[in-house]
């Protein structure tokens, strides 16, 4: 059968694109012939989707539209492409994956391009599959339904529980981010505000708490003392004392394991010698820590759930068995009541399938039954003994009914037991009357509480959901964030902004390209900048704010750090790694980096002295929009300035330069440029502009201004602070400077800033970054370098050739080696002044050794290697030159 559909190609990414939440798949999708409308129609109906979407895994798209609330935007034009897309997240969903919503990129009569989400690479390829076979015309229902078995069977076995997959969609429905720790444990927010889940465990659930509560014995007489109803009890571990303690107790009693959940094990209403005996072997059989004998409770079997100390909701257990008509036996009610879709034998159905045990029988037996009878109209034949959801029993809510009392001494039971939600199990004749006057105990608290009884009794009540609004009481899930992107300036503009956030007394993440910190301390010296580093940041319980610097690789391989960022700023669009991993031209590069700021929530950062940045802006959605240029003067930050828009800008005050900071028609001074080192009293303009992106987006994120001022008058371009960006090193026969200026506009500022600066002697230059990977950038530069460098050494960097083939021959750095130096010579170099040597460590360090008190040595280079290189003449200098450059 020739199917509608063919995969034309498949990307997965592990950052968000387009405007997918989370990991994005890119799906490319040939059209071989459109899907009959009648096929479309039945699918496009939760009741054509036989299994597929039943009510109680997928309340919210039951009964109604449900392929609208699975894509971004609701429908599109094509019904085709619609259903695609929702019945790859309806999938992923069903396995019980946490997944976001789809999108439809393209819908043309041969392609369709969608954008969705993904945890689990195969189990995607798997639901793609499966999609393609729902849309083929024909398929019998039958065959459907097996590959819709065979799929969940094997793909719900890396999904969630059902309880951490309710708490993750809940999750999902409040924004509130969701990462997936491992196959059941849930990460719900970021960073410090972040909540940790496993079912109903959480992080705050104590081990002692939990151990006591599973401690059936000890934990009931923990109540018992504390003047709480509990059913008296007896720990056994031999038949014998089984006999004698529910002999002293008297008969009915209860008999259970000590440390087994769910019903598992429980024998309820036991009235004979035999019947013990037989309930004491088949409970040790389950667990051989010992058993409890408990004396019999009569009344009803309530679950109360209790969160943070307050009773959340209740509801009244019932047994599974079977409801008489007058006219069926008990064998066809419970064929009915097994027929319905939600009831199988698997563990974690909404219900469980009744059997036709020996527990059931006996029950008949009990009540005057047999199988083949017939119970009168309205009589309840119980099938259970005990009324567990998990053995088969069902629930009604009685939330509104329970006493005060009762509710009073569940809330006590768990804060007595340490838990902060729990399940407390109410025995009473009636709960809405005071255990103190109808009867009652409390037989059980629950530290790991299911919540199927509430989910049955109330279906409309989003449980999971109110539970995690208590535990998150009002507070954000999401802790501050700020994304940084451009071509020049984005790791020092991320620093600053780190270190505002420090002084402002909170501990904040930041990624660069140099090393990520959070607060004080460097956790990783490689390159985690994007979504490596954010991953790391916002899932570290230390951090408080996040600042993460977004370059162009990581968008092109990633995608965005998150689906969406509080502030933003696009510094710089300029001739950088053009012609790399299909971007081509400055446009190109331009609509790759305002994917940033356009995923910006609250404010975007721009530089107004940049018309590819002001194009990005116009399509942002964030309400506040702040420029930043070095005059006021500025065109469009002078028209936006006058049209009552935030700007950041340089203007002279009593002879000094000043960073002011306007906020519509209000102008507030925030510091003197002098005053902030890294800018080398206004020498660098690129760290004025930085440290007023950084001021703007301290701004933005509501941070004090004494904040931002002490952080930047405390910011200098040191190792630590600003590896590789002007740093001045002392300690050496003259000043060394190294700085990674790496593109054309870094190189042209870098040898501005060096001809100012008061040298009087000679300026030595070991050139690294230009010529490996061909001598256009060197071509591009050589007379801003040859203008300002009496001496430069040619580096080879063998790493940087390999990456981009320029060098193909037998000795590549040797072919580098002489490239640049008739490149350079052709721009007007003296053959003198241009220093080459197999030996780049030993070039390195004549030129160190010829230097003068009055020379500048300046390293242009990746900081490591710079770093490398100072470390290392710290210890060699001494040394004798082998030759002297003059």
């Amino acid at each position: 059968m020739q199917a509608c559909l063919q995969v034309r190609s498949l990307q997965f990414f592990h950052g968000c694109k387009h405007d997918i939440a989370g990991r994005t798949a890119l799906l490319d999708l040939e059209v071989t012939a459109p899907v009959p409308d009648p096929v479309l129609a039945r699918l496009a109906q939760p009741d054509g989707l036989p299994g597929l979407a039943p009510a109680e895994e997928m309340p919210d798209i039951a009964g109604r539209d449900w392929v609208a609330p699975l894509l971004v935007g609701g429908r599109g034009p094509s019904a085709q492409a619609d259903l695609s897309a929702a019945l790859i997240v309806l999938l992923q969903l069903r396995a019980r994956v946490p997944v976001h919503k789809g999108q439809v990129l393209e819908a043309s009569p041969g392609r369709i391009r969608l954008a969705l989400p993904w945890q689990r690479q195969q189990l995607f390829r798997n639901a793609t599959d499966l999609m393609i076979a729902l849309l083929t015309p024909d398929t019998a229902e039958a065959e459907i339904s097996q590959h819709l078995a065979r799929f969940l069977e094997q793909e719900r076995r890396g999904g969630l529980a059902p309880n951490s997959m309710r708490f993750a969609r809940a999750a999902m429905d409040r924004d509130m981010p969701v990462t997936v720790l491992n196959q059941q444990t849930l990460q719900i927010g970021w960073g410090a505000r972040a909540r940790r889940l496993r079912s109903s465990f959480t992080d705050r659930t104590g081990s002692l708490a939990e151990k006591l509560a599973r401690d059936k014995y000890f934990s009931l007489q923990r109540l018992k003392q504390a003047a709480l109803p509990v059913p008296e009890q007896r720990f056994v571990r031999t038949p014998e004392q089984a006999r004698a303690a529910a002999a002293e107790l008297g008969w009915p009693v209860v008999l259970k394991p000590v440390a087994l959940d769910q019903g598992r094990g429980v024998h309820v209403g036991i009235t004979s010698d035999q019947d013990l005996t037989r309930a004491f072997h088949a409970a040790s059989d389950l667990q051989d820590q010992g058993v409890l004998v408990e004396a019999f409770v009569p009344g009803d079997d309530h679950r109360l759930l209790v969160v943070n100390g307050r009773m959340m909701m209740a509801a009244r257990r019932i047994p599974g068995g079977v409801t008489g008509d007058g006219k069926q036996t008990v064998d066809a009610l419970l064929d009915q009541v097994n027929a319905d879709p939600r009831r199988s034998s698997a563990p974690r159905s909404l219900l469980i399938e009744i059997r036709r045990d020996d527990e059931a029988l006996s029950c008949l037996k009990e009540a005057g039954l047999a199988p083949d009878s017939i119970p009168e109209t309205g009589r309840f034949v119980p099938l259970r003994r005990t009324a567990n959801v998990s053995t088969g029993g069902t629930a009604v809510d009685v939330t509104d009914l329970v006493h005060p009392d009762n509710r009073v001494a569940a809330i006590r039971a768990v804060r007595l037991v340490g838990l902060d939600v729990a399940g407390v199990d109410f025995l009473c004749p009636d709960i809405s009357v005071s255990y103190r006057d109808g009867g009652g105990a409390i037989c059980e608290v629950n530290g790991q509480p299911g919540f199927r009884p509430h989910w049955l009794s109330t279906p409309d009540r989003d449980v999971n959901g109110e539970v995690l609004d208590a535990l998150f009481a009002g507070r954000p899930a999401r802790i501050p964030t700020a994304a940084i992107t451009g071509t020049n300036g984005k790791s020092t503009t991320a620093m600053m902004l780190h270190h505002i956030w420090q002084k402002a007394g909170k501990t904040a993440g930041v990624c660069t390209t140099v090393g990520t910190w959070i607060g004080e301390d460097k956790v990783d010296t490689q390159n985690l900048s994007g979504l490596p580093g954010a991953e790391l940041l916002l899932g570290d319980p230390a951090v408080e704010a996040a600042v993460l610097e977004m370059p162009r690789l990581g968008l092109i391989r990633f995608g965005q750090a998150c689906d969406r960022y509080d502030v933003a700023a696009l510094l710089n669009v300029q001739n950088d790694h053009l012609g790399q991993n299909g971007i081509d031209t400055l446009e190109e590069m331009a609509r790759l980096k305002s994917g940033v700021i356009r995923h910006a929530s609250t404010a975007v950062v721009v530089n107004a002295e940049d018309p590819l940045c002001l194009q990005a802006v116009e399509m942002t959605t964030a309400p506040r929009r702040i420029l930043v240029a070095m005059k006021a003067a500025t065109p469009a930050l002078a028209t936006h300035l006058e049209g009552g828009g935030d700007g950041v800008f340089v203007t002279t005050r009593d002879g000094a330069d000043w960073i002011v900071m306007a906020r519509g028609p209000r102008h507030v001074p925030v510091m003197k440029v002098a005053d902030i080192p890294a800018t080398m009293g206004g020498l660098l303009r690129f760290n004025v502009m930085n440290a007023m992106f950084a001021i703007a987006l301290a701004d933005a994120q509501s941070l004090p201004g004494e904040a931002i001022r002490t952080a930047l008058a405390s910011f200098a371009n040191t190792r630590e602070k600003s590896p590789g960006r002007y740093n001045m090193i002392d300690g050496f026969a003259c000043p060394v400077l190294i700085d990674y200026a790496h593109n054309d506009p870094a190189v042209a500022e870098l040898c501005r800033v060096v001809r100012a600066l008061p040298v009087t002697g000679r300026r030595f230059l070991a050139l690294q970054i230009l010529g490996n990977s061909g001598p256009h950038k060197l071509e591009n530069n050589a007379v801003h370098l040859l203008e300002s460098f009496d001496r430069i050494a040619v580096l080879p960097d063998l790493r940087v050739i390999r990456k981009y083939g320029y060098f193909i021959g037998d000795d590549p750095e040797e072919e580098m080696r002489q490239l640049s130096r008739a490149t350079l010579i052709a721009r007007g170099a003296s053959d003198g002044q241009i220093l080459t040597g197999p030996d780049s460590d030993a070039l390195v360090e004549q030129m160190m050794h010829a230097a003068r008190p009055d020379d500048l040595m300046v390293l242009m280079m990746a900081p490591q290697d710079a770093f490398r290189w100072i470390d290392a003449f710290r210890t060699t200098l001494a040394k004798p030159p082998a030759v002297n450059p003059d």
